[in-house]
């Protein structure tokens, strides 16, 4: 299938705007990025051309709505019939548990109706759903690795729960029914009403439970983020989502990250992108200037004659070093030079004399 996006590709990260970010939000990010990347403000920096096209990738997908609420589908696991997507500790598969959809009819419903629950989703043991949740951290805490403890709800099997098996079905779970599809009208199988595939009914000291017998439970769970972590990588914790049925096993929770960048730093690959401020006498002079860091203060070299359009690289000083190649990423500073917006009479005499 040809996509018109990368689904590897994080375009809300690259315009610097949160995933409900609307159309004006989408708008404002882009102008900002595509000034500052702008390959006539960046001459001879392949860094800043590479960055330039992301950006306008980015905004290229997401201020088309099919385009975004495409990628959005595949980013969340149900662009497909086959999906997979890199979670912290290895590859994750997802997409072919469900949720493909044609004509509005439900593929692996209508699979179970015509095979009679050959595939067992319906009739055997159901895995519990796996849940996802979000966490927004600081930038130094993405560097240097945090523990959250944060509270979610997940469905686990109540106590104490009497089990018969349900009256309308018959403990089938499912009733006939003729469905219209685009290879034409076939009988197939529908959810019971009354038990909602399960085939049985579930009553607790008289009162009848729903959802299978499962209970909304709030749970809290520490969740340790690595130095390191890139916005948007999932952290998996197994058996940590909705409870299973019939003997199912429970679904996994996912721990997505987000990173809330400060307005001068910024992340790029391994590299720390730093903005600073410096005047024009800075920039024809030469100037040192000291820049924060995570871990310590750096002082930063600005060389007589700097361009408007170049960086200054410092090497090693930022994210790589417990990666797999054992290396830190450099740290870039890019200047924003100031320019004077009032000039006092004897100033403005020097600068025409230096004009001259």
């Amino acid at each position: 299938m040809n996509l018109d996006f990368d689904p590897k590709k994080n375009y809300y990260d690259i315009l610097g705007i949160w995933e409900d970010a609307g159309d004006d939000d989408i708008k404002k990010a882009y102008r900002k990025a595509a000034m500052k990347y702008h390959p006539d403000r960046n001459k001879w920096d392949n860094v800043a051309e590479e960055k330039f096209k992301e950006i306008n990738e980015a905004n290229e997908v997401l201020s088309d709505t099919n385009k975004r609420q495409q990628y959005n589908a595949y980013r969340s696991g149900g662009g497909g019939f086959w999906g997979f997507g890199w979670v912290w500790g290895g590859w994750d598969f997802w997409g072919f548990g469900g949720g493909a959809q044609f004509g509005g009819v439900d593929l692996w419903d209508l699979i179970g109706g015509m095979f009679g629950g050959w595939w067992g989703r319906r009739n055997g043991p159901r895995q519990g759903e796996d849940l996802v949740l979000q966490l927004t951290i600081w930038f130094e805490d993405a560097y240097h690795g945090i523990s959250k403890k944060v509270s979610y709800t997940r469905s686990l099997q109540w106590e104490d729960v009497e089990e018969e098996v349900c009256e309308t079905c018959g403990g089938a779970g499912a009733v006939a029914q003729q469905v219209r599809t685009p290879f034409g009208v076939m009988q197939s199988q529908a959810a019971c009403p009354t038990c909602g595939w399960a085939g049985r009914s579930y009553t607790k000291d008289g009162k009848t439970v729903s959802n299978g017998g499962l209970e909304e439970t709030k749970e809290d769970i520490e969740i340790k983020i690595p130095a390191g972590i890139k916005a948007g990588s999932k952290i998996r914790y197994p058996g940590m989502g909705n409870d299973g049925l019939f003997g199912g096993s429970a679904g996994d929770l996912y721990v997505k990250i987000l990173v809330r960048w400060s307005d001068k730093r910024r992340r790029e690959w391994d590299n720390l992108v730093t903005d600073i401020d410096i005047t024009i006498y800075d920039a024809v002079l030469w100037w040192e200037q000291t820049v924060d860091h995570p871990e310590w203060a750096v002082t930063v070299k600005i060389p007589k004659g700097l361009q408007v359009w170049e960086r200054i690289r410092i090497s090693n000083k930022w994210y790589g070093d417990k990666g797999l190649l054992k290396s830190r990423g450099d740290m870039i500073v890019v200047p924003n030079m100031k320019i004077p917006k009032r000039l006092s009479k004897d100033q403005e005499k020097l600068w025409k004399e230096l004009r001259g």
